[in-house]
């Protein structure tokens, strides 16, 4: 590994996701680049529960973003179960995210006009998935977080909790390799926040990777591994103890 930011790899043999010297620069005022995010390698093996923290502004986003398969590095390498994401076309990307990544937002982006039920079947039906199949997935991921009983109610029905629940039920449904939480927990109050990381912590009981951003310590707290980023640079926080991947690499100049 070298450059700024770098965090340390797995040293698993074949890690689900890793970034390779990647970068990510946007056109600054004055037409030059930007670098949001400089030089980061780093890896992600199944099963890892992760928290990425840093203050506003720091590249958070942009990292969950790539990480995500959502936007590709300006240089360097994404590679999603060894194969290089950027080589594989935008069609083949999409399809990639819509069978096995899951995404939760703070916003929810729930349908206001359709049930819990459709939202979350909304959210299988770019998959090769069969609709009755769709809808037995979907059942079963909103009984999962616990709103069995609110299947037909529309999200102006729900608490806020409730519909973030729906969000991530919207997620697990597809049995994901991965989720991303992109400050899942901002819109809810400290109790709600926590019983919403429970559920996506059970998640990853299943052998699904998690990777939630949060600015909440309390929340980054309970997760084994903890990438913090700062002006565009991530290291790895992670206490030794709490290692399986040996010892961290010290940010360079």
């Amino acid at each position: 590994m070298t450059g700024r930011g770098t965090a340390r790899p797995l040293t698993t043999p074949q890690p689900l996701l890793t970034l390779e010297r990647a970068t990510k620069s946007h056109p600054g005022r004055d037409g030059e680049p930007l670098e949001i995010l400089h030089e980061t390698t780093l890896s992600i093996g199944q099963g890892e529960r992760i928290a990425i923290v840093g203050p506003s502004g720091s590249g958070k986003s942009t990292l969950l973003s790539l990480l995500g398969t959502l936007d590709m590095p300006t240089s360097g390498t994404l590679r999603y179960d060894g194969d290089d994401v950027a080589a594989m076309g935008e069609r083949r990307r999409s399809m990639l995210r819509a069978a096995r990544i899951g995404f939760v937002f703070q916003q929810f982006h729930l349908i206001p006009t359709v049930s819990a039920l459709e939202n979350v079947t909304t959210g299988l039906q770019y998959t090769s998935t069969p609709r009755a199949t769709r809808r037995a997935l979907a059942i079963e991921a909103l009984e999962r977080v616990g709103l069995g009983e609110r299947l037909h109610h529309r999200p102006s029905q729900l608490s806020g909790g409730e519909q973030q629940r729906v969000a991530i039920a919207r997620a697990l449904a597809k049995r994901p390799d991965i989720i991303f939480a992109d400050e899942p927990t901002g819109a809810l109050d400290t109790t709600t926040g926590h019983a919403v990381i429970d559920l996506l912590l059970e998640a990853a009981d299943d052998g699904a990777s998690l990777v939630v951003v949060t600015h909440d310590p309390g929340i980054a707290a309970r997760f084994p591994r903890r990438l913090h980023i700062q002006d565009g640079n991530v290291r790895d926080d992670t206490p030794q103890d709490d290692s399986t991947t040996g010892p961290t690499e010290r940010e360079r100049p």
